[in-house]
């Protein structure tokens, strides 16, 4: 039916920028009839490495190509409790779209699952205007039987509520006045994506989920792994971009099924649906402040960089993520904050690290020679504060602030 995984779509790729009440480039209005089953139609859909084929044939490619990531590894398992992330942006629209449809389906072909979908308002951290509740309302709707849940980012899991029992909270959010402690853009970023993750795990653990499903395409997870890397979680990045992360805690598992779709694929789908969007792309904290503000904001300019000039390359650099594997952790320790793995040998690079840490801090005149700040650096990376060196990286901040 069509090659999962082939991503050379030339080097115009994502220059479409879809904009308001007007079509995705590639979309051919004048009649024609479909490379794939003949069928003549208004709107051919064109991807720049495939032929043009109807609004169907395309439906059935993107959708085959969601079912195939969950198929092909076996990893959700018959009957699976699954909690949909539901943010607003494009590709959640797609995700629970697919998903809807794959329940849908007659006995073969339904994927066998129970789901439930969660909005995670970020509004009181953000600072932006609320998302309208009517309109997740009228999604719930739409997309019955799921059970739309909202829970606020920051808040206990126990403020979770249903669609139909919901309503902003405009009290003062204690996350949103904890970050402003963080000097750094950067730090902020991914303490919120570390919080972020932290609470779907315990609204998955509350509603007795075990798999979560979360909307990560191609150019997300590219992004993902070269910034994991600039923040010092080389260590970890495999499972950032991985289709199966299982560091939740409470045994969830977190599965990104949209991995194999690239953003024209994404916004043909919108289109394709109908389908409406209820945030704007470029929604994330802090990515208003310009590209150089922090390192995520770089690294997100230079992967649409790559995007729109050379489309194939983002899909290496995300598969590539496939291939990093971590040294061993016999102990099993994992850092309190992340639930990433930490590194049970003394690292070089992070011995080198906190030797300038050291040698820069107060009190370094009082040791004689290197030996001596070699010494304090060591019995510093050995002390067990149970955090990696990015969160490690963080709390500094935090205790600085």
């Amino acid at each position: 039916m069509c090659s999962i995984g082939e991503d050379d779509f030339g080097d115009d790729g994502a220059t479409h920028g879809m904009v308001a009440e007007s079509l995705p480039s590639g979309i051919v209005l004048s009649p024609g009839d479909c490379n794939k089953c003949g069928v003549t139609s208004s709107e051919l859909y064109k991807l720049n490495f495939r032929t043009a084929e109807c609004r169907d044939c395309f439906l059935a490619y993107a959708r085959h190509k969601f079912r195939a990531a969950l198929g092909a590894a076996k990893i959700l398992p018959r009957n699976a409790e699954v909690l949909l992330v539901l943010d607003g942006s494009a590709e959640s629209l797609v995700l629970l779209d697919m998903l809807h449809f794959a329940q849908t389906q007659n006995t073969f072909k339904r994927l066998h699952c129970n789901a439930r979908v969660v909005y995670v308002e970020d509004q009181p951290v953000q600072g932006r205007d609320p998302v309208d509740v009517d309109t997740l309302k009228t999604l719930s709707t739409q997309y019955t039987p799921f059970e739309f849940h909202v829970i606020e980012l920051g808040a206990f899991p126990d403020s979770l509520r249903q669609i139909h029992y919901y309503s902003p909270n405009n009290e003062s959010n204690e996350l949103a006045q904890k970050i402003k402690k963080l000097r750094s853009l950067t730090a902020r970023q991914d303490y919120l994506q570390q919080q972020r993750k932290n609470l779907i795990a315990s609204v998955a653990q509350k509603l007795s989920c075990s798999h979560v499903f979360e909307p990560s395409i191609s150019v997300d997870l590219a992004t993902q792994l070269l910034a994991a890397i600039a923040l010092g979680r080389g260590g970890s990045a495999a499972l950032d971009v991985a289709l199966l992360d299982d560091r939740l805690t409470g045994d969830v598992k977190l599965l990104r099924p949209l991995k194999d779709l690239n953003e024209q694929e994404i916004q043909f789908y919108i289109h394709a649906q109908r389908l409406k969007p209820l945030l704007q792309s470029g929604s994330r904290y802090g990515q208003d402040n310009g590209p150089s503000a922090s390192l995520q904001n770089l690294t997100f300019a230079f992967v649409a960089n790559l995007q729109q000039n050379y489309a194939s390359t983002v899909s290496t650099v995300f598969r590539t993520g496939d291939k990093i594997a971590a040294n061993g952790n016999p102990e099993k320790v994992v850092c309190i904050h992340c639930q990433s793995a930490l590194d049970s040998q003394l690292s070089e690079t992070l011995l080198a690290i906190e030797y300038s840490r050291t040698v820069s801090g107060a009190g370094a005149s009082l040791y004689k020679n290197g030996d001596d700040l070699e010494g304090l650096a060591k019995r510093r990376l050995e002390l067990q504060d149970g955090l990696c060196h990015a969160c490690r990286g963080i709390q500094a901040e935090f205790e600085s602030g």
